[in-house]
């Protein structure tokens, strides 16, 4: 389990004791901190906000998106809108040390909202993700964003209840209500991805939990061209667990911050979720992660943890801990640990000190802390990142005082639009239904793998639709949905698919057909959760070859090629104009499974989408992660007994 567990039963106190802390127990705060804390904090909240007076144009009041932490100087850089909005957040808190002088801080959000308003190009109201810090034109053939125009709102929205200053309060509405929430919708239920002259909306959408939430409440809330409450509801949640963290699966922590940073989310819950406790046990799982991966990575320990959306050794890269996927090198930012602060106060401080103490002298730069490090490749970034300073610099605040989030909560828009997507006080747990089943009917004699999908019973197929979808965006079913049979008889099991996928891409060969459309079925023959490359489970892979009917086959777990002795695998079908059908049978006998009726087999099939533009995504039937890395809970199939004859399908 690694370092951190120790034994079981002092994990499950701790565990208890944190879902349920002892009344009377003190609870870590600013003012329960050493002095010397304190003033750390005090230190990377100061030098975060030089990043946002330094890097601002002085005629717009855009901020560039990155810039050099050390004195070597300008960093050519476009200005990010998200960048702009932590910044005008950031002055206000400023302004409420003391570090910067009042009326100064209000005379720059005047002018960078002025900009915005009159200056700025912009696509129904929704701004571009990066401009030219000088003209404030689209920069790089940009995309009209709804993320980081939301995040430019939330920091003006907070900086207009903050100053009460009325040209602040009528600029922020002017800009507010241009914005066309409903036209961003593109007629589905969630916003698109984003739009641009070039390809108008990106066909992917903000459909998956993220750091959407604070932009679904401004859309919802709009006094002018608000969505319905029911976007809020159709964005997918899927929950899974790491070690006992059980927590909505989205791996980069940024994504876990982003709209804490002002929507006070504690104690309140929308029928899904308490969000808040989501995030600490996201917090709580990044960390774990990264201790348990210690031995392999010597950036990562107790105190040295964090991984998120930031530089790295080869590059920027949405880096982050399971549950879901895990991409990891070795590379931890400061803005991830740091930014978490009000969900895990004591490990944040920690951790934030090793770095302040222990890697200063590489790390600590003009703005505080540069993006990330990587001790095995002995790489430290040079460069400090707005979107990463902003969070850092105003969580910690939220820490301090609590003052975004009270001023924030007093925008009345805001206010409605939470409770029109359902929130009312009190904390709940993730739900965690019962996985789900399904019958194979029992065929004599078996069925004839030939890919025509002639001679199936007829009954009602499980249909794979984007509600299955793992991860990944889709424009709809008929860029990729499927319609899965199972029949079994003494011999083997069999699996019949029919995919719809508009774009059918097959090129590799042998294992590494997994980098193509093709389908996957994964089997717990002992039923107690899949482990990934554990030779006892199965993930075999069936991927269709366009104009021949046979069907490339791969099981990589068993690391060779055991599955084409004796004919344990047999695949076929064939790719036609609306997708591909894929006609199989898996011996029981390779499975290590003895068949009988009302036998459960714990399996899940999924299919994989790659498009032409490289885009991935993937619907699963079910497949949960389970308390630890890589071990999943999969569906239940449930061999029918055999009964009288049966029709056949005609598809």
């Amino acid at each position: 389990m690694g370092k951190l567990t120790g034994s079981l039963p002092v994990l499950v106190v701790f565990v208890f004791l944190f879902l349920h802390p002892v009344p009377g127990r003190a609870q870590t705060t600013f003012e329960s901190l050493s002095e010397g804390d304190q003033q750390m904090l005090e230190e990377i909240q100061k030098k975060s906000l030089e990043y946002f007076l330094r890097e601002r144009n002085a005629q717009t009041g855009l901020v560039k998106d990155r810039a050099n932490n050390f004195d070597k100087g300008a960093t050519p850089s476009g200005a990010s809108i998200a960048a702009t909005g932590f910044g005008l957040a950031a002055y206000a808190v400023g302004a409420e040390h003391g570090w910067l002088d009042r009326a100064t801080a209000v005379e720059m959000t005047r002018q960078t909202l002025s900009f915005f308003l009159n200056g700025t190009e912009n696509a129904h109201g929704f701004f571009y993700h990066f401009l030219d810090p000088a003209t404030g034109k689209r920069s790089k053939g940009s995309e009209a964003s709804p993320i980081d125009t939301a995040l430019l709102l939330a920091g003006a929205i907070f900086a207009a209840e903050y100053y009460e200053d009325s040209q602040i309060r009528e600029l922020t509405g002017k800009i507010y209500e241009r914005v066309e929430w409903d036209w961003m919708l593109h007629g589905k239920q969630t916003l698109s991805m984003s739009w641009s002259p070039e390809q108008g909306f990106n066909k992917r959408h903000w459909d998956n939990y993220d750091e959407g939430m604070i932009m679904y409440l401004l859309a919802i809330g709009s006094p002018t061209h608000p969505i319905p409450g029911s976007s809020w509801r159709a964005v997918s949640r899927r929950a899974g667990s790491y070690r006992d963290f059980r927590l909505i699966q989205m791996p980069p922590l940024f994504t876990h911050q982003y709209s804490h940073i002002y929507v006070d989310f504690r104690d309140q819950n929308d029928g899904f979720a308490d969000y808040f406790r989501n995030s600490v046990n996201a917090t709580r799982a990044n960390r774990a992660f990264c201790m348990d991966q210690a031995a392999n990575f010597s950036s990562y320990g107790p105190n040295s943890w964090g991984l998120s959306a930031s530089d790295g050794p080869f590059g920027y890269k949405a880096y982050g801990a399971p549950p879901g996927w895990a991409e990891h090198d070795g590379t931890v930012a400061p803005t991830a640990c740091g930014s978490s602060i009000v969900f895990t106060p004591e490990e944040s401080v920690d951790c934030l000190r090793h770095f302040y103490t222990d890697l200063k002298d590489r790390l600590w730069g003009l703005y505080g802390f540069s993006d990330a490090f990587n001790l095995d490749k002995q790489w430290f970034s040079s460069i400090a990142i707005g979107i990463d300073q902003g969070p850092l610099l105003l969580m910690i605040e939220n820490f301090r005082s609590g003052l975004i989030w009270k001023v924030t909560g007093r925008d009345a828009e805001l206010r409605q639009a939470m409770k029109d997507v359902g929130f009312k006080p009190g904390t709940m747990e993730l739900p965690w239904p019962d996985p789900p089943a399904f019958e194979a009917d029992y065929v004599a004699g078996g069925m004839q793998i030939d890919g025509y999908l002639k001679d199936w019973p007829n009954r009602t197929p499980l249909v794979l639709d984007q509600s299955f979808r793992e991860f990944g965006y889709f424009a709809d079913d008929t860029d990729l949905s499927a319609k899965v049979r199972f029949a079994w008889d003494e011999q083997a099991l069999y699996l019949a698919l029919n995919v719809t996928d508009d774009s059918v891409i097959a090129r590799r060969n042998g294992r590494n057909i997994w980098q193509d459309d093709l389908v996957e079925l994964y089997i717990d023959p002992a039923g107690d959760g899949l482990r990934w490359r554990d030779s006892q489970d199965f993930q075999i892979g069936f991927r269709p070859t366009p104009g021949e009917e046979t069907v490339e086959f791969w099981s990589w777990f068993q690391g060779d090629e055991s599955h084409r002795r004796g004919q344990a695998v047999a695949a076929r079908g064939y790719v036609h104009e609306k997708g591909y059908s894929v006609e199989a049978s898996v011996r029981w006998e390779f499975l290590g499974i003895e068949p009988a009726p009302g036998k459960e087999v714990r399996l899940s099939v999924g299919i994989n989408d790659i498009d032409k533009d490289r885009s991935i995504g993937k619907i699963q039937w079910f497949f949960r992660s389970e308390k630890e890395y890589h071990r999943f809970e999969l569906g239940r199939l449930i061999l029918k007994k055999a009964g009288p004859e049966i029709a056949q399908a005609t598809e």
